[in-house]
């Protein structure tokens, strides 16, 4: 039975917290073993690998963090499993449907938070936009580098509560009008009526590319189940693009 078996110890993104949580009883059954769950900011997460943590599989909001934990040797199975992107969401009063992405980020009388970088992907990908922004109108992207408040996703961060999203939580509580996060938790937010979600076109979009790294054996069954079709297709329908799906 699998709970006469010791526990798998599995460290996930924050962002990959409910989607993972909703099978944890399928993933057990395929692992014949209990899993322990470590939800949090994948740089986070990976220091603490570093640091010696025991963790059979590791799922990142990245493929940096696993391609070094492999060159450091403290895995030696790393593989892409999943894409993300990154959209705007933005209180609705402040909503003008005549408006661009660009457009709000451009006021200055709005309020933009975002994640941490370095702690967290979703706050490396949110400069990497700026970035991206910078060929076109540098004195913006050097304006949001300045202005934007990474509030969560950090060692000493605002911790999100839980049946919150980073955006609704910081908009609702702590005075924030817009958040840059995510797309996959579009289909949460627009629930919420006090709040919009602005896409960011894909050719203006970073991809977000989610990697797995792990040494146990004892996980293939589910890594192969997240590689498998079925598990891409549970990963599209939870909000994440599939590895062969690349944004152009």
């Amino acid at each position: 039975m699998c709970d006469q078996q010791p526990s798998l110890s599995v460290f996930a993104a924050g962002s990959l917290r409910s989607t993972l949580t909703q099978i944890k009883s399928q993933l057990e059954q395929l692992s014949q073993q209990p899993i322990t769950f470590t939800f949090g900011p994948a740089g986070l997460l990976n220091q603490k690998i570093q640091e010696g943590l025991p963790c059979d599989l590791f799922l990142s909001a990245n493929m940096t963090h696993p391609q070094h934990l492999h060159s450091i040797l403290k895995m030696k199975n790393i593989a892409p499993f999943c894409h993300n992107s990154l959209c705007i969401t933005i209180a609705r009063r402040h909503y003008q449907q005549q408006k661009t992405w660009l457009d709000y980020l451009s006021d200055p009388t709005l309020v933009l938070a975002t994640s941490t970088p370095d702690c967290d992907p979703a706050g490396d990908y949110t400069w990497q936009l700026f970035d991206k922004i910078a060929k076109q109108n540098k004195v913006l992207s050097d304006h949001l580098k300045k202005v934007a408040r990474p509030l969560v996703g950090g060692i000493k961060t605002l911790t999100i509560p839980t049946g919150y999203t980073a955006a609704s939580f910081l908009i609702h509580h702590h005075n924030v009008d817009m958040f840059i996060g995510y797309s996959h938790y579009q289909h949460i937010i627009q629930n919420d009526p006090e709040l919009i979600v602005i896409p960011i076109p894909s050719q203006d979009n970073t991809m977000a590319t989610y990697g797995l790294a792990y040494n146990n054996n004892a996980v293939l069954p589910i890594v192969n189940y997240l590689l498998s079709a079925q598990g891409q297709h549970y990963l599209q329908q939870a909000g994440f693009s599939p590895i062969s799906q690349i944004m152009e």
